[in-house]
């Protein structure tokens, strides 16, 4: 089943994604906003890498499509998804182009969080961004999420540590 919005479509990922996928990853632009590090990475390797991903209920990796032209245009996710305590944490990479500040993220969160709540029946949605995300942080408070804390010196990037701040948007209709 895909998620469908306005603008986008939230659907599983597929095998034609790995170049979509393979850009971003390798963008150091969008390496430096985000948690983690990576390697330069292959075709060879991201291919290996699709390959090896199996079904797994604890985690729902979506590719953002821009609906209208059936584009590529980034991937949101949710990951470490708790059943029994209801939540989950979000993530959204989006190519680093001309799609961005057109409200294709704002959709996406907000179509994959709306999902989350009433078909998965989770509770709490959290994100955790780097404290220079500024994108990341105005894309999630737009989205209703608030921030809840800081974890100190979390990431190191660019020869310093950096700072993590932890949002979350919690349902407003309490499931029991």
């Amino acid at each position: 089943m895909n998620i469908i919005g306005e603008k986008i479509v939230l659907r599983a990922l597929e095998d034609k994604d790995n170049e979509m996928l393979l850009s971003i990853i390798n963008d150091p632009t969008i390496e430096y906003l985000l948690g983690g590090w990576s390697f330069p990475i292959s075709k060879e390797n991201q291919k290996a890498w699709f390959d090896s991903l199996k079904y797994n209920d604890k985690q729902l990796r979506c590719t953002v499509e821009i609906r209208e032209e059936a584009e590529a245009i980034g991937v949101v996710m949710l990951t470490d998804i708790d059943y029994k305590n209801g939540n989950a944490e979000i993530h959204i990479k989006l190519l680093n182009n001309e799609n961005r500040k057109k409200g294709y993220g704002t959709e996406a969160i907000k179509c994959l969080v709306n999902y989350a709540f009433s078909e998965l029946r989770l509770h709490t949605i959290y994100a955790r961004i780097s404290e220079h995300n500024i994108a990341s942080k105005k894309l999630f408070e737009k989205c209703g999420f608030t921030l809840e804390g800081l974890l100190k010196d979390r990431l190191y990037k660019n020869g310093k540590y950096i700072s993590i701040m932890s949002y979350s948007v919690v349902n407003s209709e309490v499931i029991c």
